[in-house]
């Protein structure tokens, strides 16, 4: 293997590993020594890949955000913009998607750090955001960015707070209420733009 290989596979596992936690543990997850340790890297081999553990952190985001958006796939032709909402709402909010956040949204992940992180990962984060909320409908009948921002804080929110809580009932109780709620806003939006459905 050419040393540019080399390096480019060494990237990405460092990407690939430093998604997961970053997801799975949030910003504090991916310190430097810890993440290159387990890599069977050394501490320095670090900057030769990026410059900062800010840079990182970016990357990181950017790749876990790219993977997730890639699990999604794409939603079945010929489904009303209500029937849509609610098929995205069911793969959001469910069980596996809280049970597992080291494969999930990292938008859902960081909630909590995101106002606290440095500039350039907020930065990140709001570009993030934004995509989701003009790419992710892209169906011939796209919905208004308004109702895909609703939509989109109900799910991360309720996600978030479904991991928080220990009981499992609860959790399980807070996933279908907000499951149930998505249904509601889609149909909302549907009558108020005139949508026969």
């Amino acid at each position: 293997m050419k040393r540019s290989e080399q390096k480019a596979a060494t990237r990405a596992a460092i990407l690939d590993l430093a998604s997961q936690r970053l997801r799975a543990e949030g910003l504090g997850g991916n310190g430097v020594q810890r993440l290159m340790r387990d890599l069977g890297l050394t501490h320095g081999a670090f900057y030769a890949h990026f410059p900062s553990k800010e840079a990182l952190e970016v990357a990181a985001l950017e790749t876990a955000m790219a993977s997730r958006t890639a699990r999604l796939g794409a939603v079945p032709h010929g489904l009303t913009r209500p029937e849509r909402r609610m098929l995205r709402a069911r793969s959001y909010l469910s069980r596996t998607h809280r049970d597992h956040p080291e494969t999930g949204c990292p938008l859902a992940a960081l909630l909590s750090e995101a106002p606290r992180a440095a500039p350039a990962v907020r930065e990140s984060f709001q570009e993030l955001l934004a995509t989701v909320v003009t790419d992710s409908d892209n169906s011939q009948d796209p919905a208004p960015p308004s109702e895909e921002l609703a939509l989109l804080a109900l799910a991360a929110g309720g996600l978030a707070l479904a991991r928080a809580v220990p009981d499992a009932a609860l959790s399980d109780a807070i996933l279908a209420a907000c499951r149930d709620a998505a249904g509601r806003l889609a149909d909302a939006y549907a009558v108020s733009q005139g949508d026969p459905q």
